[in-house]
């Protein structure tokens, strides 16, 4: 009796762990990226008012609403900017933009900068960055691609902060290349 109690658990065990790493593959050539999601995400628009004009804001996301899952928010949001505000910059100009978001990204949730990191992606300028919020964390990357902003971000709770599930995501971000017509 005992092994079949054994065998069971670990059968139970075993379905659980399968069914909790599997994560769905999300495709938008619409905006140009894919990345995993634990489960499916829901797609927005917000127009926001920029120094630049209004942009369009497209956001990807999932929110969590299991007590049981690692990180309440999976995102993806994807800005364009106009291409003028691109020509005839002075060198540095990226690194003016990124600094911007950062500073935004904080000063928007009233958050603590932990850490800002330099980063690229395929050649395209970015930055890690970790906020501080009243109960949370967070992680977020952001690269500009010629006059597109992508941000990946993931939100956890202190208690689980550096938890696998935030590189996972943060890993399987990827900007691709769209056939144009």
């Amino acid at each position: 009796m005992k092994n079949i109690f054994f065998v069971l658990t670990l059968f139970l065990v075993s379905a659980i762990t399968v069914s909790a790493q599997e994560w769905i593959d999300y495709k938008s050539e619409e905006l140009a990226f894919i990345a995993k999601y634990p489960e499916q995400p829901l797609q927005t628009l917000e127009v926001i008012d920029t120094k630049a004009g209004p942009l369009d804001m497209y956001m990807v996301m999932h929110v969590t609403t299991s007590e049981s899952s690692n990180n309440v928010v999976y995102s993806v949001i994807k800005s364009t900017y106009p291409e003028s505000q691109f020509e005839e910059v002075s060198e540095g100009y990226n690194d003016e933009v990124l600094d911007s978001a950062v500073q935004g990204a904080v000063g928007n949730v009233n958050g603590t900068l932990i850490f800002e990191n330099k980063v690229t992606h395929n050649g395209y300028p970015g930055r890690s960055i970790k906020i501080e919020i009243d109960k949370a964390f967070i992680y977020m990357n952001a690269f500009l691609v010629d006059n597109m902003m992508f941000i990946s971000q993931v939100i956890c709770m202190k208690d689980k902060d550096e938890n696998a599930d935030i590189k996972r995501f943060m890993d399987s971000f990827d900007i691709i290349k769209v056939k144009e017509d």
